[in-house]
Parts: C-alpha cells; structure tokens; sequence
C-alpha cells in the first residue's frame, strides 16, 4: 500500500465562539478576520478554523487528519502543500514511526522544532494512523496495544457565559448531565478569577469537581497568591498559570503549592515535555495530539508515566477528527485521567460527520469502526473549505 495523493483542506465555519463569555467588542486588527480579547495576550478567530487533512492510496483507502490551527491554518496547509505532503507520496502509511522521523528531521536542524511545522506534521500523522487501522481493519486504539477503557470521563472546559451568576448556572447544568468535572477560564486579575469560583463553588456544592486555566496571564507571585485561594476553594488544578517560557517559574509554583500546576498545549514533542518533567515544572501533561501527533502524543505520554505523571489530553478549537485522534490515544494510555471537551466544537464537528461522535453522562464514547472510526461527508466540508 503506497500513498499516492495529500489533499488539504482549509476550514472556517462562521461560528464565533467567545468562549470566555466576553460582552465587550473585541480589539479588531484592521483588515483582519483576528483579534484581541480584553482580558489575554493570544490572538482569537471570529470563525472557527481548522485545517483537515485527507491522505489516499494506491488501494482506495484514504485516512483524514487534522492539525490544531485556530489561526492562520494557511501556515500549516503550505507546509504540507509544499513539503511534507510531497515527501510522503509513494511511502507505506502504516510506517508511521518512519514518517514521523522522516518529516521531523527534514527541517529540525534548520530549528523547525515547534509551531507550524509540527502541526503540520501533526495533522498527517493522524491521518497516517487512520490509514493504518483502516488497512488492518481495526480501531486505532487497539493498533496503539489496547483500550483500557472505552469511555473517557469527560470536563466541560469553559463556561460560555456573560456573568458570573449565568455562568454558575451553567456548571450546574453540566454536572446534572454527568460531566465530573468543569473547568473555569480565569487570567481577568486575581479578585475576578477569585469571585468567579466562589460563585460556581456556592452554586454546586463542595463535592463538585472544578478544574481552572489561568491563560498564562500571572507572574509568580500572582499565581502563588491565586493559587491558595483556589486551593481553599478545593479546585484541582491550575492549568497555564505564567508564561509558556517560564519553566522555573512554573517549578517553582508546583512546589509551592498542593493543588496541582497543568501544563502541555503550546508543547509539541517529548524533547519539548523532557525539562517541564525532569524540572517538576508541571504536575500534570496535557499534549494536544493535534499540535503533536498519535506517535508523539504516545511517546510524551510515555515519557510521563516513565515519572509517574498523569495525561489529560488537551482539545482546544478543533473538530471532530482531531477529538477522534485524541479519544482513541486516551482509551489506551494507562495514565490518562480526564478529558477536555468544549461542547461547541463537539457540536460543530458532528455537522461534518455521515455519523456522529458521542458523548454520553459526561463521557466520551471511543468510535469502534476501523481506524478513528470517523468518516468525513465531502459535501458538507466543502461548504466550509477555503481556497
């Protein structure tokens, strides 16, 4: 089985998901389809955007992949217009640890080790992946040596609301349908962030699990401050307090504190994750197999249970071929512990599917069929693809 044709497709579904609940009009760039939020330091999309990718064969199989491109997906879709596609034409998918390698050191000594270029990669390597279980026949979590599960507790991440009461409201109605956890977007200053957790804390009870992302906003200080009040609060983790460069800092904070310091989205390989584990700098990774890959995603995972280390899997702005991806590699990590679910995006994907993901009482149910066990419906992508 030879792959003989790379296809990329550029998606941007009119959906403006201001997922942190903002009222206030966004600091626009002129000219531009992005923007500034109030609150954080990131560039936002006033579109949902991806980049899907669909990898065919000399045997009439073909296998779809997406790479976590909320901004700009034109970047990635070059690379592998360009590079990467080309590179693979006439290779066997099911070789997908040689490919990895093959695609990784093309460009790694020219420092292309990070950003674009790996979720480029990224988005291939799980289209690869879904060729392989597809030719074999099975799921790709059992190609990756089993499920150990078949269902994967699930977190509602965000709560899309304009005030603190409604927001409130809305966690309670997630944990009524059986999610176990929800996670808050904070980073609006320390006595914000504080109000905010009371008030969803007060709403549903001490028993209730709250998980919080700080977006990278707080120096140290800051966050160690932040950091015991949420503590007294009972929330579990702090995910992206400082910084991404700060991994001192981000040491420092895990040993100042009980709770527990979450790291992982703008990392994108095991040499990326070695000094965050070595360093103690984070008590929980979280890879995003869109932005590194099934076969990097395995390995970081690997790396961390190697120190005993949890995964919870992180899912941002993507659809539903990336959460497929993601699901199938947690069925069958041992040290998986819970996963990111944005309900928008979940919904948005299941537009693009002939049959849809699932989620059940809180819980993501891992696709059986071959492969990720997703197929794409031409006729829908193509009313969101761009060229």
């Amino acid at each position: 089985m030879k792959i003989t044709r790379v296809e990329t497709f550029v998606v941007k579904i009119p959906h403006h998901d201001r997922f942190g609940g903002q009222t206030e009009p966004p600091r626009t760039f002129p000219g531009s389809e992005y923007y500034f939020e109030k609150e954080w330091n990131e560039a936002y999309a006033d579109k949902v955007q991806s980049l899907l990718i669909r990898v065919e064969t000399d045997g009439g199989l073909h296998g779809w992949g997406e790479s976590q491109a909320p901004i700009a997906p034109e970047a990635a879709r070059e690379l592998i217009d360009r590079l990467l596609g080309p590179m693979l034409i006439g290779s066997d998918p099911r070789e997908t640890n040689v490919l990895w390698e093959r695609m990784y050191r093309s460009m790694h000594v020219r420092g292309q080790v990070t950003g674009f270029m790996l979720d480029a990669i990224s988005g291939l390597d799980v289209a690869l992946w879904d060729l392989k279980g597809k030719a074999a026949g099975e799921p790709v979590c059992r190609l990756l040596g089993g499920p150990f599960r078949d269902r994967l507790p699930a977190y509602v991440s965000g709560l899309r609301a304009p005030t603190m009461e409604a927001r409130a409201e809305l966690a309670q109605k997630y944990y009524e349908e059986g999610y176990p956890a929800v996670k808050l977007f904070l980073g609006r200053g320390l006595e914000e962030d504080v109000a905010n957790v009371r008030s969803v804390r007060e709403r549903v009870g001490d028993s209730r699990r709250l998980l919080s992302d700080q977006f990278w906003m707080y120096t140290l200080p800051e966050a160690e401050r932040l950091g015991r009040a949420l503590e007294d609060l009972g929330v579990e983790w702090m995910e992206a307090p400082m910084p991404p460069e700060d991994v001192h800092g981000h040491a420092r904070l895990a040993e100042a504190l009980e709770m527990a310091v979450a790291v992982g989205e703008p990392l994108r390989t095991r040499y990326q994750f070695r000094e965050w584990i070595e360093r103690r700098a984070l008590d929980i990774a979280q890879p995003d197999i869109a932005r590194c890959g099934i076969t990097e995603g395995r390995r970081i995972a690997d790396l961390a249970a190697t120190y005993h280390l949890p995964v919870a899997y992180h899912v941002g702005v993507c659809l539903g071929v990336a959460m497929a991806a993601t699901w199938h590699l947690a069925a069958a990590t041992p040290n998986f512990i819970i996963q990111e679910h944005e309900p928008p995006m979940f919904d948005l994907s299941n537009r693009l599917f002939k049959a849809p993901l699932r989620v059940e009482k809180g819980h993501a149910v891992v696709p059986e069929g071959p492969g990720l066990g997703v197929e794409v419906e031409m006729e829908a992508l193509r009313r969101w693809a761009a060229r």
